[in-house]
């Protein structure tokens, strides 16, 4: 009898469960660490919008003159930035959100960014539960 060459049906369906099992691991680690690349998206558009409106207040004063204007989304389209206050001319507070149809919509974890005129950065996740140290880099 001939030596038969190949892989059995038995080793051939071990190695398929081997592949499933490791996918079934790295596809959810691999979509993680794409959201927290992501991030940096939210960081950048933060600091040109803090930029602007700092600008802003080197040249008329106050932060909420109406000459002044703020990039409203990230570079690569992945958040929004929105003042979300600037009523008064002493101070401002930046926030970063995910944009709705997009990528970072479903990260739970970071769903909005805050940087103040002061500095004070924080985040906070889907339920509003504080994440800064998650979120932002250290």
């Amino acid at each position: 009898m001939a030596d038969m060459r190949g892989m059995t049906l038995v080793e051939l369906m071990v190695t398929l469960a081997i592949v499933a099992i490791l996918a079934a691991i790295a596809y959810p680690l691999y979509t993680n660490y794409l959201q927290q690349s992501r991030r940096g998206d939210a960081w950048q558009a933060l600091t040109t919008a803090q930029s602007q409106i700092e600008q802003c207040y080197a040249q008329y004063f106050a932060y909420n003159n109406a000459a002044c204007t703020v990039t409203a989304s990230s570079p690569n389209g992945y958040y929004q930035v929105q003042i979300a206050s600037a009523t008064t001319s002493s101070g401002y507070v930046l926030t970063a959100t995910p944009v709705a149809s997009g990528l970072q919509a479903t990260d739970s974890t970071c769903s909005s960014f805050n940087v103040s005129n002061s500095g004070l950065r924080s985040a906070a996740n889907a339920q509003g539960a504080d994440t800064s140290s998650t979120c932002w880099p250290h």
